[in-house]
């Protein structure tokens, strides 16, 4: 793989990650405002990016990505569960169990994914293995960890439905979104140029912004790089999953792009959510946000590292 192209994916995240973060440090930002930012990247920018990314996918291609669908439903969503089991034996506290397992397990590639993939695998590969991670990881792992943190807190009398959160977690812009892209995909329809161009405009913004919101809304934490908890999980983040990936992904004979771009997508740094969910049940805030930055600068390391890999897959 090209050195300039590495550093043409790595870089720009790093750096807008990094100004993010000194612009939360030095209060350039009151809280309103990077929450309002964040919304702005969340649940509207990237959504739209992500709309657009599916929308234009090939229809023929798509339908080949059933087994990475499975692949990433593994990945993700099963590797969780395990975390979760694995964390659950290790302590009598559930809800540390729901925090750290989900820190472990989820990814930022719908956030990174656009800024990085994009300029190694294209537009076309790099935009449907962030839609299919936005869809699997929102859907299927997402609402579960939403229900069980909030049976973790809750008396048993008042424990929430699951039907109730997975119907909120499908109202969600990074779910639907790419839902609907997909399903213009499958219909065989065109997006008419004129839509196209009303929304590139924020489509274009999305990377930049999110991952800005990112460093951004870290910047609130404290942070501890040299707890035993925050290394090992950040290694079971960015090289025991990324594992998983590789067997799912041979296993399954994949040798496609996506299926390279999904084994580069599983190294990527823990997600937001995972921060924001600790911050809101007022545990495992420090561990969350510092697996949170060490992954995210381990990018450097480990992105070209699964780039390699991928000769082997």
């Amino acid at each position: 793989m090209n050195l300039v192209i590495l550093v043409a994916a790595i870089a720009p995240v790093v750096l807008i990650f990094g100004l993010g973060y000194l612009a939360g440090k030095y209060k350039d930002f009151d809280h309103d405002q990077a929450i309002g930012f964040s919304h702005f990247a969340l649940k509207y920018a990237l959504p739209v990016a992500l709309f657009l990314s599916m929308a234009s996918f090939k229809c023929d291609l798509l339908l080949q990505q059933g087994p990475l669908v499975v692949v990433m439903i593994i990945g993700y969503s099963l590797f969780f569960g395990v975390s979760y089991l694995v964390l659950c034996m290790m302590t009598r506290d559930r809800l540390t169990a729901v925090l750290l397992g989900y820190a472990v397990s989820s990814t930022a590639a719908p956030i990174y994914g656009l800024t990085v993939l994009d300029p190694i695998y294209g537009d076309t590969v790099g935009g449907g293995v962030v839609g299919l991670a936005a869809v699997v990881t929102n859907l299927l792992q997402v609402s579960v960890v939403i229900y069980l943190l909030e049976s973790a807190s809750r008396s048993e009398t008042s424990r929430p439905s699951l039907a109730r959160t997975l119907g909120k977690t499908i109202k969600n812009p990074l779910v639907w979104a790419p839902v609907l892209g997909t399903i213009v995909s499958l219909s065989g329809l065109t997006m008419p140029p004129v839509s196209v161009s009303v929304l590139k405009p924020l489509a274009v913004c999305a990377p930049g912004a999110a991952i800005f919101a990112c460093g951004l809304a870290l910047a609130s934490y404290s942070l501890n790089l040299r707890s035993r908890t925050v290394i090992l999980g950040s290694l079971v983040c960015v090289v025991l999953q990324p594992a998983v990936f590789f067997v799912a992904l041979k296993a399954w004979g994949l040798k496609s792009a996506m299926a390279k771009a999904a084994f580069v997508a599983s190294a990527m740094p823990t997600s937001t959510p995972s921060v924001l969910f600790a911050q809101q049940y007022g545990k495992c805030e420090v561990e969350t946000a510092s697996i949170m930055l060490l992954t995210t600068l381990g990018m450097v390391v480990v992105i070209p590292a699964t780039v390699a890999i991928c000769e082997w897959i």
